[in-house]
């Protein structure tokens, strides 16, 4: 069970949210419910600071940006005041900023100026049966896979309309976005004879799975309709989302075409757990997690394709997106900390290649084999269409989860620069969080919490670090510089610290370079022999490292300690060879070589060049022979 007080921002004071929160965990333990349960702070009241929150910062400005300053072209996918690219998804764009907007704006406040444009009058282009776009005959044929398509492109549009009008109803109060998706979801009803008839099934299948095919476009909408449930409580939309839920079963296979509508189907299926406790909702979702990871699906910078396949030529920010929030939903459902190991991955890595300097996402183009992507095309296009919408969407959702109160104390889940208020079982705490990376693999993260009422004592809550995936044991030091005690549990480290300056901790995490294969699976290294890796990956704490340059695998050479460590070389400016066949003799001449090849995070490779990320990799016994003096650029 967890709480969701998102919506109540505004609404109520922190303490009577605290207050309701400590009722509601009672309640819960009388009624013997699952012990999952977290209170998630809301997220225009959580302070993302360094790059993330300087990231966030300017998607939050992007939004206010061209073409994003123009109402017309906001809002020509239901008005048709311009033909710009992809009006025949009708909602789409408009919903997507509705949505976003909406999230992001101050209490009380429409920023930018164009989502009050937006959103007057808008109602009036709403079609009698409840849809937004063209008028279309809807018993007609369905049409083949193609960028002019009438009939399911306005279904996936008016999804993303649907979930933006119940945003913009929810944040601002407008009833009148209320009774425009109250008509939205019964023309889902009316419609639902015809969209979900299994005599029916060849002609949805000869849509394809791409942009405009019919599991990519009809079954987004669950999530819009799990939404409009919560908001109205009315059982016909619940009723409708279910039923969409069992046909989706048909078509929701791996591969396929389109990862984004898949993906956003999946975190609707878990709206619907949610809703209705039904534990099928919740499975589904695991399972296409698991296939997805373990089919190698999942990238080794731990996102998707545009396509839903393991090897594809492009990726989309919106895929990323969807992929971040299924993480951090299935986190709260569960509690286990694979999901957050995940999204830790993501946000370090492919998150932070598919963003543009402005705060806008897109879609970056790959080079690969069957086994998967292989190196980074420099080429970048910024999806103004969706991507800026929805990679904003996912940080935004990001801010809720970095701090989690509950009734066990203060969780930390990531290791990085906020400020968040949480409650506990003891009263609301404010906690901060600095970071501060001091070399390859090594992290301090320094911890305060002070205390946000006075009606009690200050009893300070016990606190949850969650141990980064990438760190080895973390050294814990209190603000005098001594060792203090620190339990590892569940994933989590687990300890007590005074309030204020003079109780602040941090925990220092640090960790050897990691091997891993295509699959995020770790490679052992042998200590004592010569051993040769075709196709890893190398992480320096939670950074994937690549090398600038067009060459796919490179070859790189490298020594190991006792342990199996690889042995950082000076600079990370590893030596090369030109095969993986290279004789020991050549090895140890490469060893002495000053000619290396720099590998380095995605913050610091040039975006101007090709990158590779998947290399070759041949280890010896470390024998003392130190890097040269100078190493120039391989």
């Amino acid at each position: 069970m967890k709480r969701n007080f998102e919506n109540s921002a505004g609404k109520r004071s922190w303490l009577a949210v605290f207050n309701l929160l400590v009722l509601a965990a009672s309640a819960a333990a009388a009624a013997s419910q699952p012990a999952v349960v977290w209170w998630l702070p809301p997220a225009r009241e959580v302070q993302l600071r360094g790059p993330l929150g300087e990231a966030y910062d300017r998607g939050v400005r992007r939004l206010g940006l061209p073409p994003y300053d123009s109402p017309a072209y906001l809002r020509s996918d239901f008005s048709f005041e311009t033909n710009r690219i992809f009006v025949n998804y009708s909602g789409d764009i408009s919903g997507r900023f509705i949505q976003i907007a909406s999230l992001v704006s101050p209490p009380g406040t429409m920023t930018p100026t164009t989502l009050a444009e937006v959103l007057r009058d808008f109602s009036k282009y709403q079609k009698a049966d409840g849809h937004f776009g063209r008028e279309v005959d809807w018993s007609q044929p369905l049409e083949p896979e193609n960028s002019n398509a009438v009939l399911l492109p306005i279904f996936w549009g008016n999804s993303r309309l649907l979930v933006g009008l119940l945003e913009a109803w929810r944040s601002f109060g407008r009833e009148d976005c209320l009774t425009a998706a109250r008509r939205l979801g019964d023309f889902y009803i009316a419609t639902a004879g015809r969209f979900l008839d299994p005599a029916r099934e060849a002609e949805y299948r000869m849509t394809g799975t791409y942009a405009a095919g019919y599991p990519t476009d009809y079954f987004p909408g669950i999530e819009g309709l799990a939404l409009l449930y919560q908001a109205t409580r009315d059982e016909r939309y619940l009723q409708q989302a279910e039923r969409m839920a069992r046909f989706f079963e048909r078509f929701d296979t791996l591969p396929i075409d389109h990862s984004h509508g898949n993906l956003i189907t999946h975190y609707g299926l878990l709206l619907l757990h949610e809703a209705t406790g039904k534990r099928e909702y919740l499975d589904r979702p695991l399972a296409r997690w698991q296939q997805a990871v373990a089919g190698g699906y999942v990238w080794p910078m731990g996102g998707v394709g545009e396509k839903f396949r393991v090897s594809h030529g492009t990726d989309e920010g919106c895929s990323e997106a969807d992929w971040l929030r299924l993480n951090l939903r299935l986190w709260e459902l569960t509690g286990e900390t694979r999901f957050l190991e995940m999204t830790e991955r993501l946000l370090g890595n492919h998150y932070a290649m598919n963003r543009t300097a402005n705060g806008g996402y897109g879609h970056h183009e790959f080079a690969g084999d069957a086994e998967g992507p292989l190196l980074l095309r420099p080429r970048f296009t910024e999806a103004v269409w969706c991507c800026t919408f929805h990679g904003l969407l996912g940080l935004h959702t990001l801010k809720r989860h970095i701090v989690a109160g509950s009734p066990r104390g203060v969780f930390v889940n990531f290791p990085m620069d906020a400020v968040a208020a949480v409650p506990t079982s003891g009263g609301l705490w404010q906690v901060a969080i600095t970071t501060a990376e001091s070399g390859p693999g090594r992290m301090q993260c320094r911890i305060r919490i002070d205390p946000l009422h006075s009606h009690r004592p200050a009893i300070p809550p016990e606190i949850w670090f969650r141990r980064p995936a990438w760190a080895g044991l973390a050294e814990r030091v209190d603000n005098q510089g001594n060792q203090a005690p620190v339990l590892l549990e569940n994933g989590y480290y687990r300890f007590h610290q005074r309030p204020g300056t003079e109780g602040r901790t941090t925990l220092v995490f640090s960790s050897s370079l990691r091997v891993e294969d295509r699959r995020l699976r770790p490679v052992a290294l042998p200590a004592g022999e010569i051993s040769r890796r075709a196709g890893v990956t190398l992480f320096a704490g939670p950074h994937m490292l690549l090398a600038s340059g067009d060459q796919s695998r490179p070859v790189l050479v490298a020594q190991v300690d006792q342990h199996g460590h690889v042995v950082p070389p000076a600079g990370l400016r590893f030596p090369c060879v030109d095969r993986l066949e290279a004789t020991e003799a050549q090895l140890r001449q490469a060893l002495h070589s000053p000619a290396r090849l720099p590998l380095t995070p995605w913050e610091t490779t040039s975006r101007a060049a090709s990158a590779a990320f998947v290399f070759d990799l041949i280890t010896l016994p470390a024998t003392g022979v130190e890097a040269p003096k100078t190493a120039p650029e391989h």
